[in-house]
């Protein structure tokens, strides 16, 4: 110990025997020194936590762990944070999918999520990689290939008026015919 800690420990007014028993001089540093936890607060960070934009699904579990250490859950310290998984995740998809598994386990819960993760992740680079690509061999089309714009009316032909009258005399001369 050093000086600080035996000017500190002298000021507890321990008797002899008091001084000598271990468990009784780190209960008198552990009452001065150690704040007392909030386990409402604590609780109350633990479920309003979500995960955040960029963050991953890993450090959003791990911030779960953490967060769940000081709430003196018990027995449902894994239950709880499967549930905040669940819930907390940006993928609503996924968590929608989740919540309808009713034999979904701690575990298991947490493998699908960064599974899902990972399966984003490679996705993201395989559509990055498939737009590179096709930009790389998509060659310019001349103009005169282009698809004209169609007109909301009717459709008319470009047909010369005279076209017309000449196929009219031919039909009237065929014999049989009347006009």
């Amino acid at each position: 110990m050093g000086e600080q800690a035996e000017d500190i420990f002298s000021s507890f007014g321990l008797s002899e025997t008091e001084q000598d028993d271990f468990d009784i001089g780190v209960k008198m540093f552990n009452d001065r020194f150690v704040v007392e936890k909030n386990t409402i607060f604590e609780r109350a960070q633990f479920n309003i936590r979500v995960q955040l934009d960029g963050e991953s699904v890993n450090t959003f579990i791990t911030v779960l762990y953490t967060l769940a250490e000081h709430c003196e859950y018990g027995v449902l310290h894994d239950e709880l944070i499967r549930y905040r998984i669940v819930v907390g995740i940006r993928d609503k998809n996924l968590s929608e999918k989740l919540q309808l598994d009713a034999d979904l386990t701690f575990t298991k819960g947490i493998e699908r999520v960064r599974l899902s993760g990972v399966v984003k992740k490679q996705q993201e680079k395989l559509i990055e990689k498939d737009s590179a690509s096709v930009n790389a061999i998509k060659p310019n089309k001349p103009a005169k290939f282009l698809k004209q714009k169609q007109s909301s009316g009717p459709r008319k032909q470009n047909v010369k008026p005279n076209f017309h009258r000449k196929n009219n005399e031919n039909e009237s001369r065929l014999p049989g015919k009347c006009k």
